[in-house]
């Protein structure tokens, strides 16, 4: 981040893993505070044991789902009494990716895809702008993905909430700047992670980038200036889209 700030405090959702993970293993080791959410309470533990071996690492683990209100302002609320700050930065890394063909797709699918992707981004967005408005600072980076510009057959459930969540993070960004809130959209194409199966990472596991790649874009979109902003991450493998 920006060398005229420290100890910034992160929350990443969907922290417990993947990209989310690899982003909050180089802030942990540059000396941020950092909170990572998720479903899942014993990934959360076995990260947390990971980012902790950093000498003064600060890791909260905050078990929640961000379709929930209730959840999701629950977690704001522990982020300020362990670290004794509001949010500052806010990695919006939570997504489910169902690639089902739309036939196939249930209605029920279909609004846990909108519920996740596209309510939690809004839902942690307003919970934690108010402070960043109030202290005229803060940044919330959006992970995107390639698929909110470029649609592809199969999971039409996952498209529609990615290029829905780009558009509310475009008009975000356009409101938030005048209190000098950054907001970042990321789009990466082919990543590593658990959102593909096993078969397929191991077919394109070369042609792939890797988590840590993603990472090093976002956190050095951080560190630039509070005068400057990153408005999109575009990264793909260099061997083109799979």
């Amino acid at each position: 981040m920006n060398s005229s700030r420290v100890n910034e405090i992160v929350w990443i959702t969907g922290g417990g893993s993947g990209i989310g993970l690899a982003i909050a293993t180089k802030l942990i080791a540059e000396g941020h505070g950092v909170a990572i959410s998720g479903r899942n309470e014993a990934k959360l533990n076995v990260a947390a044991d990971t980012l902790r071996q950093f000498p003064g690492a600060n890791v909260l683990t905050i078990k929640g789902d961000v379709s929930n209100s209730q959840d999701v302002d629950r977690a704001v609320q522990k982020i300020r009494e362990h670290f004794g700050r509001d949010t500052t930065v806010l990695v919006n890394c939570a997504g489910i990716s169902p690639f089902t063909l739309f036939s196939e797709t249930s209605v029920a699918e279909f609004d846990e895809v909108i519920a996740t992707n596209l309510k939690g981004g809004f839902l942690t967005a307003k919970a934690v702008l108010p402070a960043m408005y109030k202290a005229n600072r803060g940044t919330i980076a959006e992970l995107l993905s390639i698929a909110s510009e470029k649609a592809f057959k199969g999971g039409a459930s996952y498209i529609a909430s990615k290029f829905a969540m780009r558009g509310f993070t475009d008009a975000l960004r356009e409101e938030a700047r005048k209190h000098n809130v950054r907001v970042i959209a990321v789009l990466p194409g082919a990543t590593e992670t658990s959102l593909w199966d096993e078969a397929e990472r191991v077919k394109f596991h070369e042609r792939m980038m890797q988590p840590e790649d993603i990472a090093a874009m976002v956190c050095d979109a951080l560190r630039l200036p509070a005068r400057a902003l990153v408005e999109e991450i575009r990264m793909r493998p260099i061997g083109g889209d799979l």
